[in-house]
């Protein structure tokens, strides 16, 4: 059967079927074909995925980040991000990634940071030096912060399939993110330092940092609003999502008078695109991933590197390894529900703590966001500047080994991702 599974999926994929769909027939031709199993599992397993509590978060944050992007939030985040960079070669560029850092702590979404932050800073950044493609790569990656500072619709996927708390990883990510963030403007500073570019920005000034801060505050304090809530044990990850969407509008619609009711038609639909898409990824991958299971696949895989050795930085390179290759052809989504089972024994295995082996899984995933073929902020920022993929290959080479340097960190030295959540929630 597991030949069948793989083969039937290869084929499919090749042929140009979208996986969520490729993965559901593929289940059901290695049940009638070659199982006692009944056909009634696809269904059954199918809607028991995606009937979970946790998975109502997603579209609550999808919809609190697009509320915030369209009633002004993200504008007042970008000015905070340009004060504090100030006047320093590859400024405007540094400010991108800090604005994505902010951005994130209120988005949860790849695609929502990178749309909302891209549309402004990618042409901003190509006039001050850096090429276009460059100025896209550094988007993309940049935009993959959005699923690693909580919240993060990722985090909460490995929350329910890895059965960790939801709360621990959001802050398991906090200092990942930042390390992330920080790799990439050290980046755009050497080559803006390298290609001589011109300084960028006007000098910090105190007066100047403290009137963006003082305008940006209510955006900032939707991340306090949401990691607060659940660290405090006041609300779960869903209610702090349900918290996020009555604090955007009420900041948006009353206090800052740039949505208007026109605009929520259109952002309800929004979020019943992604929420679709995401959702019907989740569930269509649980049949096949009970078969796997139920054959015993991830079992024996985790053996298998087991067995190749008993070195646990081997082993944990050897994760990150794949997670990388599989990033570069497999969406996040599905690729999380695969691989948690198959590397979830080996982290156990080697005594690595679970919010750590949560969120590197995460990271290691959200870098293949930004790589061909499917990378979905590098869709999105490509969609954006307008220019072709193969135009970014190259000069987004830099920017994602800056991220794999962050990747490394967190990997290697567990308090990256454990000190916040030992901390603050395992008292």
């Amino acid at each position: 059967m597991v030949e069948v599974l793989f083969i039937a999926l290869a084929v499919l994929l090749a042929a140009g079927v979208p996986i969520s769909v490729a993965m559901v027939l593929t289940a059901a031709l290695a049940i009638v074909t070659c199982s006692h199993y009944s056909l009634d599992l696809v269904a059954q397993k199918l809607f028991a995925q995606s009937d979970s509590w946790p998975l109502m978060a997603i579209p609550l944050f999808v919809l609190a980040g697009g509320i915030m992007s369209k009633g002004g939030m993200s504008a007042r985040l970008i000015r905070l991000a340009s004060a504090l960079v100030g006047e320093v070669r590859g400024g405007l560029a540094m400010v991108a990634v800090l604005a994505c850092m902010f951005f994130a702590s209120i988005s949860g979404s790849t695609a929502a940071t990178t749309a909302a932050i891209g549309s402004v800073m990618i042409p901003a950044v190509a006039r001050t030096g850096f090429s276009r493609g460059a100025a896209t790569g550094l988007q993309c990656t940049a935009g993959s912060i959005g699923i690693i500072i909580p919240p993060s619709i990722p985090f909460i996927l490995m929350g329910v399939v890895g059965g960790m708390s939801i709360g621990e990883l959001f802050l398991g990510g906090v200092v990942p993110g930042i390390l992330a963030g920080l790799a990439l403007m050290a980046t755009a500073h050497v080559i803006a330092r390298v290609q001589r570019h011109p300084p960028s920005g006007a000098r910090v000034s105190l007066r100047a940092v403290a009137a963006a801060f003082w305008h940006s505050i209510l955006s900032l304090l939707t991340v306090v609003l949401i990691v607060g809530a659940i660290m405090g044990g006041w609300a779960t990850a869903t209610e702090a999502a349900i918290l996020a969407v009555v604090w955007a509008f009420i900041v948006s619609f009353f206090i800052y008078k740039e949505l208007t009711l026109s605009d929520m038609p259109g952002l309800l639909v929004d979020t019943a695109k992604v929420t679709g898409i995401v959702v019907l990824c989740i569930g269509a991958t649980a049949p096949f991933g009970w078969l796997l299971t139920a054959e015993q696949v991830p079992a024996r895989i985790a053996a298998g590197m087991l067995g190749l050795t008993a070195n646990a930085a081997v082993l944990k390179l050897l994760m990150v390894f794949i997670l990388l290759a599989v990033g570069t052809f497999l969406d996040l989504t599905p690729a999380l529900i695969l691989l948690v089972p198959i590397f979830q024994p080996i982290a156990q295995q080697i005594q690595m703590d679970p919010i750590q082996f949560g969120v590197m899984m995460v990271l290691a995933l959200a870098i293949g966001q930004s790589t061909p073929p499917v990378g979905i902020s590098l869709f999105v920022a490509c969609s954006i500047a307008r220019i072709r993929i193969g135009d970014v290959a190259l000069p987004l080479v830099p920017f994602l080994a800056a991220m794999v340097v962050a990747l490394l960190i967190t990997t290697f030295w567990s308090p990256a991702a454990v000190w916040l959540p030992a901390t603050f929630m395992r008292q």
